[in-house]
């Protein structure tokens, strides 16, 4: 590992940066971690005492003017900024639709939120490295930058109900090639994409998952879809991150998007070629 005195600023703090924030903290690094609220705060003190400085900033990720101060921030208290990882996003209850009555319900602006949280906080953030590692290039110091988004699997195929969280993946799937290419042509450094599948977070228990903790038939529907027949781990995705964090490890990796999804979708039909696995699965809670 090369990590330690690095620099990283983590947008996004919920359950998936739950896993790889305290492998970053205990490399010895600066760390930055921004969300719109309090969740900063609380994934900061819960990794204060593994051996890196680790700072909160409430900001919110969709809005270009907070992106631009964050990076104001960081890089006048640390000086340098060697690693991005954007993971701020989700969907909304007002973007979602099952059928033509509640599509055609979808606002505008719920549309544009989600696209906003998803795609063009990852364009505002990736932006503002860019200037931050060219004015580092400029002044002949080192900028050999490491971008890493949180994607999710639905950029490759879209979910049902969920149709403009896919689209807003579907467009970081390109958006971080194009930008891979970019900034290696610049001589700037590298962006690359963890796929990641299904997680239990705040925002889709209620979905996956019953009250007793049992799947529901959403969650075993996706449990019958991936091979492995669980739900992802905040473990499950940490080591990925970190390994494209690290250019010891991985600087001729650029443009590549690691799917961490637990063979969801490798095989079609998946709940009608074997025996239900829902007659064997373990309570989730």
């Amino acid at each position: 590992m090369s990590l330690t005195d690095k620099t990283a600023v983590l947008f996004g703090a919920g359950a998936i940066a739950s896993g790889y924030a305290p492998l970053f903290a205990e490399q010895g690094m600066r760390i930055a971690i921004v969300s719109r609220g309090e969740s900063c705060e609380k994934l900061a003190a819960s990794i204060s005492d593994k051996g890196s400085t680790v700072v909160p900033i409430r900001a919110d990720a969709s809005n270009p003017d907070d992106v631009k101060r964050v990076f104001h921030e960081v890089s006048t208290r640390f000086k340098s900024i060697d690693i991005l990882v954007n993971a701020s996003g989700g969907t909304e209850k007002a973007a979602i639709f099952t059928d033509v009555d509640s599509y055609l319900k979808v606002e505008p602006a719920a549309i544009q939120r989600v696209l906003a949280n998803n795609y063009f906080s990852k364009v505002y953030a990736i932006q503002q490295y860019a200037a931050h590692l060219q004015e580092r290039k400029l002044a002949n110091r080192v900028a050999d930058g490491s971008v890493i988004n949180i994607t999710s699997m639905s950029g490759f195929t879209p979910l049902t109900r969920v149709a403009f969280y896919s689209d807003s993946f579907a467009a970081v799937e390109s958006y971080a090639k194009s930008m891979a290419f970019f900034l290696g042509h610049c001589g700037l450094g590298r962006v690359n994409n963890v796929a990641v599948g299904f997680l239990i977070g705040t925002q889709n228990k209620r979905l996956l998952l019953a009250e007793d903790g049992t799947p529901t038939p959403r969650g075993l529907e996706i449990l019958n879809a991936t091979s492995q027949h669980r739900f992802l781990t905040p473990a499950d995705v940490a080591r990925p991150v970190l390994y494209l964090a690290d250019s010891a490890l991985s600087a001729g990796v650029n443009g590549h998007t690691l799917r961490v999804d637990g063979g969801f979708g490798i095989v079609d039909l998946a709940g009608t070629g074997y025996s239900p696995v829902a007659l064997n699965l373990p309570s989730a809670g």
